[in-house]
């Protein structure tokens, strides 16, 4: 990944599967990567407002998406800052452990 200019994540939901977390997003954010991503399942929640995203199976708003990037060097370093921070701010290991204790004490009650 260290080689990319951008990661595209062009999930497609199926009859009998839906895109999930889908952890390379994060792992993109990380490394300050701008993220595109489909609409597909948890892609959106994942990117926020740190990436862009276009509907699936849209290849012309895919196409859309990565002009421009291209076309405003701005934007890609913006959406880059920001999805640095968002791993920073969500993605942690410590974060995720935080947040698998708050739902397992919140599960278990007082």
């Amino acid at each position: 990944m260290k080689e990319f200019d951008a990661l595209v994540v062009p999930s497609e939901t199926t009859p009998t599967w839906k895109e999930q977390f889908g952890r390379v997003i994060a792992e993109a954010f990380s490394m300050g990567l701008p993220v595109v991503g489909s609409d597909s399942g948890a892609v959106p929640e994942v990117i926020g407002d740190a990436g862009l995203v276009f509907p699936e199976r849209n290849h012309k708003a895919l196409a859309a998406c990565l002009q421009s990037l291209i076309d405003n060097p701005e934007l890609l370093r913006d959406l880059s800052a920001k999805g640095r921070a968002r791993a920073m701010e969500l993605f942690t290991w410590r974060k995720l452990a935080q947040q698998t204790r708050d739902l397992f004490l919140k599960i278990m009650g007082p």
